[in-house]
């Protein structure tokens, strides 16, 4: 009965499963009303996606680039995920209306010197034709010319035509771009996955990579880091899973001799996992970049119940108990000791609800329920399973195995132990306040393939501007030239510490109403002054075209540029970005950028930019100020739920004490090593307190539950929590191989901490059970 309802709800648990999200996006970090995230979350739906694909294009002939570009955009467009491709923009309308980004006073030189130009031309003509030189002088307009005075290029200059059309080129048009702007509704990671494999396919079909093709083709943009870091995440978890629990199964295997405690202690540990990630999609939907290794947490902290269980029932049956003794004696001390420490751990765990940081209070309800789950599983499935296979089993204790001798163990004398790690804890308690958090996010990430980081490179060739820029949503052109004002007035006050590099808008392209009039005005002169009549030069005849122009409005604009500027025009309002001088990886010169540009008045008003760097600024912030709050959270909570089961000080102490010891150590060794705290890398941090504190309280209780000596007890329970603490080590230790920044230090972290809590647990904590009052103990712990 109790297998069939485990299994149904496994069921269920997988059928929720379906429908749980991944997010790799920094905003699914943060509280929900952050403003960072906020302001993002508006500009977001202004804009549509701040997202492209692009195709890169290198070769040495750009005929060939082209030909391959054009190519690949009759194909690409008529995908039904994508809502533009182009290799150009065109802007003829603005090389038309070029005139207009003029000055009064640099159009009035136009004038002048196009007026010099005209007379200097009928000079000529009149020279040419008497032989005669001609001075011409205009009288009130301060203009005299010579028949053979030498040509100004000036007005030329100003006139040149420009191309009508802009490609996504390097300066030395050896890359190319093909820009992929997706439709609305494919923001995410499931549609931008398609999309990237739906490009990648075309030109594998294309064969545009081919060794004789002349040509190197690859992809960038954001949509393909983001496919990118997700497949490096999850790629990493996967090798990091499947290579920790082949380690820890093996262990087990050698450990125990005997085949079924594999499916003894794993079969329940993966029940309580289901169930929790059932849990998980039904409150809170989905999964964020460090809720995403919950398989792997989970797998670490839970497996120590079923070693607890199975070196226990094994110890037992050797001795010759039943099977029917034996599980009460799991159920009875090892059972209540699990308990303590599942309720203990799960609290600590639950302490993090208490924080702002929505990634520690997302992480603290997973972690906290499931410590609960998998107890359940272990004390329900764990026993059931159990009767089905004890009686085809032999539990002789002549067997051999790991587990059935009881040969006490080496352990120090309280007086060598202090004069061992007392000088250590001392050095760490000096050392450990200097740990640093990582603050280049760029370590933290995934690093990129060769052909990733390739097109990458190509990409910023192209587009110099980057990605970096904040952006914000105005409602009128008003608010946008106030606000380019602003931080013009302040970036020439802002020596110090400069980080804002320009602002761009609509404006750029086109000016305000009451400044075009009055450019026009001067423009208008200039084509009144040709249809008078009278020779018009050479140089200058093809340039009429400038003259014979009206207003210039949004409207006007090529789509490229209105999707930029304008973003999706069925909603009010205009785009600024406000480009960054600064590397937004750096947290210190990020932060800059944020007190700059990331809140700002103008007249009277309070503006909030958007910007990917800003969330990781606040982010940053946020972690550090949670994550002292999150330590002392859980360190309050373990410390209450140990002294409610021990309900005694000097216990108390004794169970937390190698956890403190261990957790010192571990922090001033990272400082010694250079590794820094992360957002990753900090689930450890609960996990350490967790493991240690379950691994004392079960010794502890063991030495307290029949008077055996410390050394006995290590050589049983103490062997178990070793195990525990050596499979715990592997599921985490297998992460330094990931490409992913933040999973390697997880897992240098895992190996560091999780070795010190198990030196603290074998040395320090035998050391310390002498100390303990067993028979007042005995009376407050049994009764």
């Amino acid at each position: 009965m109790i297998l069939a309802l485990a299994l149904l709800a496994s069921v269920l648990s997988l059928t929720a499963f379906k429908s749980l999200k991944v997010s790799t996006k920094l905003e699914a970090l943060m509280p929900e009303g952050a403003p960072s995230v906020v302001t993002l979350n508006e500009a977001t739906d202004k804009i549509g996606s701040f997202a492209t694909i692009q195709v890169i294009v290198e070769s040495e002939d750009p005929k060939k680039a082209e030909e391959a570009l054009f190519l690949l955009e009759a194909i690409i467009r008529r995908l039904p995920w994508a809502e533009s491709a182009q290799y150009f923009e065109d802007i003829s309308v603005l090389e038309r209306h070029k005139l207009l980004q003029l000055e009064v006073g640099e159009l009035e030189k136009v004038e002048a010197t196009l007026e010099e130009e005209m007379l200097a031309a009928a000079a000529r003509k009149i020279e040419a034709s008497s032989g005669i030189p001609i001075n011409i002088t205009l009288v009130g307009k301060d203009i005299s010319v010579s028949s053979r005075s030498e040509r100004s290029a000036a007005a030329a200059d100003m006139l040149a035509p420009i191309d009508t059309e802009r490609r996504f080129a390097s300066h030395d048009g050896l890359c190319q771009a093909l820009v992929v702007w997706p439709k609305a509704g494919q923001e995410g990671l499931a549609g931008a996955k398609a999309m990237v494999s739906d490009v990648t396919a075309i030109i594998q079909a294309l064969e545009l990579n081919a060794p004789d093709s002349g040509l190197r083709v690859g992809v960038a943009g954001r949509i393909r880091n983001k496919v990118a870091q997700f497949d490096a995440v999850m790629g990493d978890v996967k090798i990091g899973l499947g290579s920790s629990i082949s380690l820890i199964l093996l262990l087990l295997l050698v450990y125990y001799r005997r085949l079924v405690a594999l499916p003894l202690i794993v079969l329940p540990l993966v029940l309580g996992i289901l169930w929790t990630i059932g849990l998980t999609t039904l409150v809170i939907g989905g999964l964020n970049l460090i809720t995403i290794f919950l398989a792997l947490i989970l797998f670490g902290l839970g497996i120590d119940f079923g070693i607890h269980n199975f070196s226990r029932y094994s110890e037992a049956r050797a001795k010759g108990d039943d099977h029917q003794s034996a599980i009460a004696t799991v159920l009875a001390h090892t059972g209540r000791a699990s308990l303590v420490a599942g309720i203990t751990t799960a609290a600590g765990f639950g302490a993090l609800l208490l924080t702002e940081f929505r990634a520690f209070r997302e992480f603290g309800f997973i972690a906290g329920s499931g410590i609960l789950l998998i107890y359940l599983a272990m004390y329900t499935v764990f026993p059931a399973l159990l009767s089905v296979v004890a009686p085809y089993v032999s539990w002789d204790g002549r067997s051999g195995t790991f587990a059935s001798r009881r040969k006490a163990v080496f352990i120090l004398s309280p007086k060598v132990t202090c004069l061992l790690f007392g000088p250590l804890l001392l050095v760490a308690f000096f050392v450990a306040p200097n740990l640093a958090f990582e603050k280049n996010f760029k370590n933290i990430q995934a690093s990129r393939t060769a052909e990733h980081q390739w097109a990458t490179d190509r990409s910023k060739r192209i587009f110099k501007g980057g990605h970096d820029r904040a952006v914000l949503v105005v409602d009128t052109l008003e608010e946008v030239e106030a606000i380019e004002a602003y931080f013009e007035a302040y970036t020439r006050q802002d020596l110090a510490t400069p980080t804002v590099a320009k602002i761009t808008s609509v404006r750029n392209f086109v000016p305000d109403r009451e400044a075009q009039a009055a450019r026009l005005k001067v423009i208008n002169r200039m084509w009144e002054r040709l249809e008078e009549g009278g020779p018009l030069p050479a140089s200058l005849r093809d340039k009429a075209k400038y003259l014979q122009i009206g207003m210039l409005d949004e409207n006007d604009l090529p789509k490229g540029i209105r999707r930029v500027f304008l973003g999706n025009e069925s909603k009010p309002g205009y785009l600024v970005y406000i480009y960054n001088s600064v590397t937004m990886d750096d947290a210190d010169l990020a932060r800059q950028f944020y007190d700059d540009a990331a809140s700002f008045t103008v007249n009277g008003k309070l503006y909030h930019p958007a910007s990917e760097g800003f969330i990781f600024v606040e982010m940053l912030a946020l972690m550090k100020a949670d994550a002292v709050k999150a330590v002392t959270l859980v360190g309050i909570v373990t410390l209450l739920a140990v002294f409610l089961f021990c309900g005694a000080v000097r216990t108390t102490a004794i169970v937390l004490l190698p956890t403190v010891a261990g957790l010192l150590l571990t922090l001033a060794i990272m400082v010694l090593t250079g590794l820094k705290l992360s957002i990753i890398n900090m689930v450890i941090l609960p996990s350490l307190i967790g493991i240690s504190v379950d691994n004392a309280i079960h010794i502890v209780e063991r030495y307290l539950e029949n008077g055996e000596a410390p050394a006995e007890v290590m050589a049983t329970t103490g062997r178990a929590a070793v195990l525990t603490t050596l499979t715990t080590l592997m599921g985490f230790g297998g992460l330094v191989t990931a490409s992913m920044g933040g999973l390697r230090s997880m897992g240098y972290l895992a190996l560091i901490g999780f070795g010190m809590c198990l030196i603290m647990t074998r040395l320090l904590l035998p050391a310390l059970l002498p100390l303990l009052e067993k028979s007042k103990i005995r009376k407050v712990v049994y009764g």
